[in-house]
């Protein structure tokens, strides 16, 4: 077969698309065999989570798990009962011989930490306190193994012993079901060695059942392909068969489905995925090796196989006979004149009966091969006894039955008639004709003829042989063959995926399919005149490496599929094509390629094909979430998730540094972990609240790190949501701004505090005072503005310094503010000069009391720097409300002229302003 058929006919097994034409309607039941190899409970565990992910996968078509016993191997039973099968290689070579033609769907691979492989192998082990644990005693020793036709766990290692010219004995080798019952028959020491399949032994050694010293693996092999103990060569591991009756449509969602497998199997640490087919050829090898059935005897070959095989030993039987019955005649003829030849006549006819015998014995027993004795009008004469079988006719039927009237198609119905005319033959010539038989019962007979005429029939009793070979099931495999070729071409002409064929030593391109503009901006015929096609557009950092990749990869014997990614540099200014923006006139697209290789029967390889998929949105996705991962990690705002509970799922570094908590201490708590006290705690889930019904939320909150040192915290928050704009996760960014919160603590004092003494300046002052002129004017009760000025203060700072009069004017502050009321307020206005505040008086006498402290407070002497210091204070004060309207700037003003009415009065006393100073005010008022 052409390198292109092979290559057209194993894409369409492995890709199915679900936007094809031929799509059938979804069936609801899917019935899915796996061949038992374990206890009905393993094999439960292992299978069920794959038949739940399929039914979730394919609804609303329902997946049923058949589990197939070891001895049903028999073709019809299985496509009875199932629709796909998971089954041994072993077992799918059998049903090939069976009649089974279509090749697997996919194959089964092995899961491991490291990676996905496509190849398994067996393995020979035993116990270390065995005496018989080595090859040289096995011919000796009892061998526990998996039923006779498993590959992996009893046909694998008997190759491999073959190979090794080890013979064992076949009464000492006991079959098991499982490889469960084999490992139990070796530790129970009931058996000396073992066979498994790889991947056993470690899933041993992980259940703690036996250590690596109590084992040993016989025959160890050292392969890169495998991550795991393995005894024997590598085989491909169980196909995915399909039933001839499946649609294609629901082959197509199946497969689907079971590549998808993969990161569920994962999730749930199964050990086992699928991918595309393998090839099995290695397993018939190995089966013809060992003689196994079903090549345990070479086939018999039937005399008349085919048509085209022995069509000239028909033919000249055929002429035998002919000549013999018309040497009959001549011999009856003359036997009334001749008495003397009746004993060579008798003789002749004895040989003619034993020809006859031979030539209808040939005639009648071979196969699919249908012999008509025709006239010139198409009347049939004679028939051997397949044609019954063939044309599902009776004797009666058939005889004198005219073969045109079968013939449907007008051309082919005129090529015979002609062919039945006398004259259009000479006596060697033959007619090959294809011809479509319409038969009674309506079905129809594909049919490969040569119809010739016999010779020496005179021109009046002409007579024709009509030999047919039954092509039935060759046509209908073309037909199908053919649709689809047709499919697969509209296929490959719409898949994203440029598929390729090359020569797997000269790497030469044999096919590439049209698609490849798409990718390289260049035709399949100028690519495939291409010598170095492979890095055509690559980026010249990865030409070298690329090359060396393809050129390890052939010398290592294609073993595997070959996969890499690179980057395209194109520039579609060099294609012609018109492009408008600027920036496109150099694209980069990121490419995935695969490639594996074909394999002749021999093993050898013939042809590497491959696929190559544009990811570059795949790719710069990948990136961008790196690069989204790269600023989580690394950002110095504190980043966490939460779930739609506010629980912290995730959290970076930055997190952990300014909170003080580890990432093991804050995964699984609440947000409210940030919280300082247990009402922060309640103002946190006040704040979820909004965020839930606003799904944004960002200010500052009060918390405090582990150590308890209180911190601020800017805080932002945005909700995630899913398709069906549910609340699923939440993101919060947060940062420490507990000194920028301390800077605006301190700017906010030195706007409203005397930064000397603490006390409230004029501004804070006049807010108080605004403040408390409302609310006594509500209370109907009186307040006083009262001035203080410190008489002698200068002569303190002039004789001991500024230094010295700070420290005065400080504890001059704290005495004053010791004598007066928790709500009363004391402010210095600037030098030596105070405001107090008196509120809630219910009459002018009650803040007399209270004046007098302060007099004594700012007369009694100060210890300063070692030294005595004496000064006075002279107190105004003014009171409000008043008959007409005044404000904060007019009491004080008030305040300020009692004050000096004091000092003129002597000092070291109060005085109260009176109405009759109002003229003094506004003559204040006009000079300042």
């Amino acid at each position: 077969m052409k390198p292109l058929l092979w290559l057209k006919l194993l894409f369409l097994l492995c890709l199915a698309l679900p936007g094809s034409a031929e799509l059938q309607a979804a069936e609801p039941v899917v019935r899915f065999g796996v061949l038992m190899h374990n206890s009905s409970d393993d094999a439960v565990s292992t299978y069920q989570p794959l038949q739940q992910f399929l039914s979730e996968q394919l609804q609303p078509m329902r997946v049923e798990l058949v589990f197939i016993e070891p001895d049903m191997l028999e073709l019809p039973g299985l496509q009875a009962t199932t629709d796909f099968l998971l089954t041994d290689p072993y077992h799918y070579i059998l049903l090939k011989n069976q009649g089974y033609t279509l090749p697997p769907l996919l194959s089964q691979v092995t899961l491991t930490e490291s990676g996905l492989f496509e190849l398994a192998g067996g393995v020979m082990f035993c116990l270390v306190s065995n005496p018989l644990c080595d090859l040289n005693s096995m011919p000796q020793a009892s061998i526990a193994a998996a039923g006779p036709h498993s590959l992996l766990g009893y046909v694998a290692q008997l190759r491999e012993l073959q190979h090794l010219g080890v013979r064992l004995s076949a009464n000492l080798v006991q079959h098991n079901v499982s490889d469960a019952d084999t490992v139990a028959a070796v530790l129970n020491q009931r058996a000396d060695i073992g066979f498994i399949r790889s991947g056993a032994v470690e899933q041993l050694f992980a259940s703690a059942v036996v250590t690596e010293q109590m084992v040993r693996i016989l025959n160890t092999q050292q392969l890169i392909e495998l991550p795991v103990y393995s005894s024997t060569r590598l085989y491909p591991d169980w196909p995915v068969l399909v039933m001839p009756a499946v649609s294609s449509g629901t082959i197509s969602r199946v497969m689907a489905a079971l590549l998808n497998w993969e990161a569920q199997a994962r999730t749930l640490g199964m050990n086992y995925a699928f991918g595309a087919p393998a090839d099995y050829l290695s397993v018939e090898h190995s089966l013809k090796a060992l003689a196994f059935p079903p090549y345990q005897l070479a086939p018999a070959e039937s005399f008349m196989h085919s048509w085209s095989d022995h069509k000239e030993a028909v033919l000249l039987i055929s002429a035998q006979g002919a000549f013999l019955l018309l040497l009959l005649l001549v011999f009856i003829y003359r036997s009334r004149a001749d008495q003397k030849t009746c004993a060579s006549l008798r003789q002749s006819n004895e040989l003619l009966a034993l020809q006859k015998l031979r030539t209808d014995k040939v005639i009648n027993n071979t196969a699919h091969l249908l012999l008509l004795g025709l006239d010139s009008g198409g009347t049939v004469l004679h028939f051997n006894d397949n044609a019954l079988k063939l044309l599902n006719s009776s004797e009666a039927e058939l005889q004198g039955k005219v073969f045109l009237d079968w013939l449907p198609d007008e051309k082919q119905h005129s090529v015979v008639l002609a062919a039945l005319n006398p004259k259009a033959h000479s006596s060697t010539q033959a007619t090959v004709v294809n011809l479509q038989v319409h038969l009674p019962n309506g079905k129809e007979l594909f049919l490969d003829v040569d119809l010739f005429c016999l010779p020496g029939e005179s021109a009046s009793q002409v007579r024709f042989v009509l030999l047919g070979i039954d092509v039935s099931r060759r046509y209908t495999t073309e037909k199908r063959l053919q649709k689809s070729f047709k499919r697969l071409d509209v296929l490959i002409e719409r898949s994203p995926a440029v598929i390729c064929a090359f020569d797997p030593f000269s790497m030469r391109l044999n096919y590439i399919s049209p698609n490849c503009f798409n990718i390289y901006l260049k035709s399949s015929m100028e690519i495939m005149r291409m010598q170095d096609w492979w890095n055509l557009s690559v980026h010249p950092d990865s030409q070298e490496q690329i090359t060396k990749k393809l050129m390890d990869w052939r010398d290592a014997g294609h073993q595997g599929v070959l996969n890499y990614s690179c980057i395209l540099v194109r520039n579609p200014l060099q294609t012609g094509l018109l492009v408008e923006d600027p920036e496109l006139h150099q694209q980069q697209i990121c490419i995935e390629s695969q490639f594996c290789a074909l394999r002749d029967e021999h093993g050898l390889v013939t042809e590497v094909i491959g696929s190559q998929v544009d990811i570059s949105e795949r790719y710069y996705a990948q990136m961008k979430q790196e690069l989204a991962a790269s600023v989580f990690v690394q950002a110095r705002e504190g980043i966490f998730i939460t779930d739609a509970s506010g629980t912290i799922l995730d959290l970076n570094h930055s997190f952990c540094r300014i909170t003080g908590y580890s990432e093991q201490e804050a995964l699984g708590c609440h947000l409210a972990l940030l919280g300082a006290s247990d009402s922060d705690k309640l103002y946190f889930e006040a704040l979820w609240d909004k965020l839930s019904k606003a799904g944004f939320w960002e200010g500052e909150i009060n918390g405090q790190r582990k150590n308890g040192e209180a911190i601020v915290l800017a805080l932002t928050i945005s909700v995630v949501r899913n398709m069906q704009h549910q609340a699923i996760h939440y993101v919060a960014l947060f940062s420490d701004i507990t000194l920028q919160k301390a800077q605006e603590d301190k700017l906010r004092f030195i706007a409203h505090f005397d930064a000397l003494t603490g006390l409230p300046n004029r501004l804070l002052l006049k807010d108080r005072i605004e403040q408390n002129m409302a609310l006594t004017k509500r209370s109907k009760q009186l307040m006083a503005v009262i001035f203080i000025d410190i008489d002698g203060f200068k002569a303190v700072n002039d004789s001991l310094g500024h230094a010295a009069g700070d420290d005065l004017l400080v504890e001059l502050a704290n005495r004053m503010r010791a004598v007066m009321r928790e709500n009363d307020t004391l402010a210095r206005l600037g030098g030596d000069e105070f405001i107090a505040l008196l509120t809630n008086l219910v009459s002018e006498e009650d803040c007399f009391p209270l004046i007098k402290r302060l007099l004594l407070a700012a007369s009694t002497p100060f210890e300063l720097r070692q030294q005595q210091a004496k000064v006075s204070a002279s107190i105004g004060i003014t009171f409000y409300p008043q008959q007409d309207a005044v404000d904060d700037a007019a009491l004080i003003r008030q305040a300020d002229l009692a004050m000096y009415e004091a000092k003129n009065s002597g000092k070291n006393r109060y005085a109260v302003y009176h109405q009759h100073d109002k003229e003094l005010i506004e003559l204040d008022a006009t000079e300042g």
